[in-house]
C-alpha cells in the first residue's frame, strides 16, 4: 500500500488518499486531523464521497464542506466546528 501524500499550503494541511483501499483513507484522515488539531485545516483529495468519515468527523467536533476540486475529485476542507 502507498501511503498518503501529505503537503501543507495557504488553505491548510492536504492529504490525498485517492487510490487507497479502504478503510486506510479513513484512518489516514483521522490521524492527520488529530495532528492538526482544532485550530487547523485539512484538505483530503479523494476519489469518492467518504460517507463513513462524517460520523467520525461529529463525533470529535469536526465538520465538512465539499469544495472546489479536480475532475473526477471529491475534494473536502475539514475544520473544528465553532
Amino acid at each position: 500500500m502507498n501511503a498518503p501524500r501529505t503537503w501543507h499550503d495557504a488553505d491548510g494541511t492536504h492529504i490525498d488518499v485517492r487510490g487507497l483501499p479502504a478503510p486506510h483513507p479513513l484512518v489516514q484522515i483521522l490521524q492527520l486531523v488529530a495532528q492538526v488539531g482544532a485550530g487547523g485545516v485539512v484538505v483530503v483529495h479523494h476519489d469518492r464521497d467518504p460517507q463513513l468519515l462524517y460520523p467520525e468527523l461529529a463525533q470529535i467536533g469536526w465538520g465538512a464542506e465539499q469544495v472546489a476540486g479536480d475532475p473526477g475529485e471529491v475534494r473536502l476542507r475539514l475544520a473544528a466546528l465553532p
